[in-house]
């Protein structure tokens, strides 16, 4: 096998980048039903969130950001799956009331408080100045003054960097949107001491001797292609998995050396590429939930990498979700020189209908002329799908690609891997929920 470094680990051959963007502005009338559906899902539930409330406002976001790359006469019907997004939050349990009215003069203040609250337990002090926040800051400012709390935390399944990672693509337009940040940090004040940090302790603790940019990029690629297994964390769930892999020392063994000297750039494209792989390469069972997190949760980590303290935080980070995947769920050694078996389809709309080793060879084989058309059945058909993990891993899977195109294609293949996976599993009725 190759030796696999940040330069040499393409999917088989170098394209250019699929066009079409999943940050394209959105037209008015859709910003208004992103206003009009984060009103109805701003306010947090009583109850701990299930798996649907919990993902709700990242469900929001990534159905308002496809919405742009929807086919034109899909588009009514992606706008229907929004307006029922709403209806079914709104009767989804009761919800807690009104904030508690605060009067800060300092938006620092107000984050040191939510911080505190959270450490706290205080779910009234929290909300107060979460809402507030959402009230008084920007996107970015808000991603700014929360990253360095959020992204390593595993409460709300660790999805906390998902919505900051997509709040600034849809919040221009749609103000509302960010009010859906106090339903986060109620979860995360419920289970605020679940959380990672093997990486804050004094970096070095390994024999691993000090590694350049190249020579980490390289081990950290062969040290997730086949981990040793942890043991069995008792459940797919992504707390127990990746507090199992930082107890057992697994993560401090494995990535310490390689994350000191990473920038988040460079992580980002080696852990998308190995997630790619794992979705198209591993266990078939575990599509759905665990290879579409594990692209999802570190891509959007390292998103916000650069509002942390030390963007090496956000790293190691978003490398621990990757190991822990990869060494609870992984069956086979992923290989970095993998093609598919199926050669370029003539028809690769067609082909995206049939089987996914079928609609994997038409988005690998797309060519400058098919690939912005894949782009847009791929879009549309997770808008209009039910599953809000399949949402989130196309819209991930369009990210990647735009800032890795030398694997362009990977990408867009493993998103038509699990689009194809989807079809088959709703078929069969055989589609599940997952965390």
């Amino acid at each position: 096998m190759r030796n696999a470094t940040a330069e040499t680990i393409a999917p088989g051959r170098a394209t250019a980048p699929v066009t079409g963007s999943a940050d394209t502005g959105l037209r008015a009338s859709d910003a208004r039903l992103c206003d009009d559906v984060a009103a109805r899902i701003a306010r947090p539930k009583q109850a701990p969130a299930d798996s649907f409330v919990l993902h709700a406002p990242l469900e929001l976001l990534a159905r308002t950001a496809l919405l742009p790359l929807v086919r034109p006469d899909a588009r009514d019907e992606a706008r229907d799956r929004l307006v029922a997004l709403g209806a079914q939050y709104a009767a989804a349990g009761d919800e807690v009331g009104e904030p508690r009215e605060c009067a800060y003069d300092d938006p620092a203040r107000a984050a040191s408080d939510l911080v505190a609250a959270i450490a706290a337990g205080e779910h009234d002090d929290a909300d107060a100045a979460a809402a507030w926040l959402a009230a008084h800051l920007d996107a970015a400012a808000l991603v700014a003054a929360l990253a360095d709390d959020v992204v390593p935390r595993l409460a709300a399944a660790a999805h906390g960097s998902i919505f900051l990672y997509q709040l600034p693509r849809v919040a221009p337009r749609s103000r509302a949107v960010a009010r859906t940040l106090r339903g986060l940090v109620r979860e995360l004040t419920l289970e605020r001491a679940w959380g990672l940090g093997w990486h804050r302790s004094p970096r070095g603790g390994t024999n691993d001797a000090p590694m350049t940019g190249r020579t980490a990029a390289s081990a950290l690629v062969e040290r997730l292609l086949a981990p040793p297994s942890p043991g069995d964390p008792g459940s797919n769930f992504i707390y127990p998995t990746m507090h199992l892999v930082e107890s057992c020392g697994l993560a401090s063994e494995l990535l310490d050396a390689p994350t000191r000297t990473l920038d988040a750039a460079t992580a980002g494209r080696v852990l998308a590429r190995v997630a790619a792989w794992s979705m198209l390469q591993d266990e078939p069972a575990h599509a759905p939930y665990g290879w579409s997190h594990t692209l999802s949760m570190p891509q959007a980590t390292l998103g916000v990498a650069r509002a942390c303290r030390d963007p090496r935080d956000a790293v190691a980070v978003a490398a621990t979700y990757v190991l822990g995947f990869r060494a609870t769920l992984g069956r086979v050694r992923l290989d970095p020189a993998w093609t598919p078996q199926c050669h370029a389809p003539r028809d690769p709309l067609a082909a995206l209908e049939g089987a996914p080793e079928e609609a994997v060879a038409a988005a690998w084989h797309a060519t400058p002329e098919s690939a912005p058309r894949i782009v847009e059945a791929l879009a549309t058909r997770a808008a209009l799908h039910h599953d809000a993990h399949l949402v989130k891993y196309t819209l991930a899977c369009l990210d990647a690609q735009r800032a890795d195109p030398d694997a362009g294609m990977l990408y867009l293949a493993a998103a038509a891997y699990l689009s194809a996976w989807w079809r088959r599993a709703d078929a069969a009725g055989a589609g599940g929920g997952g965390g």
